[in-house]
């Protein structure tokens, strides 16, 4: 009986030790599975980190171009202002000296005049109150008879008043304004450094 109870003791631990390498097979392969998804995982993680990273760094470049663009046309746009504002001035102190705007103010004259038609067609001659005078004595030169009235809002130029109900108006500043766009082109790409031709 000695021998029955060492074989069946003999066959349970053989048993037990197949079981127990069989779990340990097993759990040997789960721990490859886990290790092989958590690795998956881990490269998956990765690349979708690097992905929003990409995606990340390219709406950052593309904000700051847009700032850097927007900063841009901002500069423009104050340097294309103070050229206008300084060039107003320019033509503010030209008026503003009878003996060097007279010359402007007669070509000024002509150019209205012309653009009307005949002296005959005009009923009055409007000009700022300082060049009353001076636009008194072009109008004579050019054998205008219109009677000459001043009025501060037109400035640095003339304004003729038809017998038909039209008027032309040819002042600098007008004339700066209607050459805005296209001198605001220039000066941008002066600004840019684009040579433009």
């Amino acid at each position: 009986m000695a021998d029955l109870a060492a074989l069946l003791d003999q066959e349970a631990s053989a048993e037990i030790e197949a079981v127990t390498s069989e779990a340990q097979q097993r759990a040997s392969e789960i721990v490859a599975k886990a290790k092989e998804a958590a690795a998956a995982l881990l490269v998956q993680s990765e690349r979708a980190a690097t992905t929003r990273q990409a995606a990340l760094l390219i709406r950052a470049r593309s904000a700051a171009q847009l700032e850097a663009a927007s900063v841009k046309l901002q500069a423009q746009q104050q340097a294309i202002d103070t050229v206008f504002a300084d060039a107003t001035a320019r033509l503010d102190a030209l008026a503003d000296d009878a003996g060097r705007f007279r010359p402007v103010l007669t070509t000024l004259f002509q150019e209205a005049l012309s653009a009307l038609g005949s002296a005959a067609d005009i009923k009055e001659i409007v000009v700022n109150p300082a060049d009353v005078s001076n636009t008194g004595d072009i109008a004579r030169q050019l054998g205008v008879q219109a009677q000459v009235r001043g009025d501060a809002t037109v400035v640095a130029g003339v304004r003729l008043l038809g017998s038909r109900n039209i008027a032309i108006e040819n002042t600098l500043h007008g004339r700066l304004a209607a050459l805005r766009d296209d001198l605001a082109a220039e000066v941008a790409r002066a600004l840019s450094g684009e040579d433009g031709g």
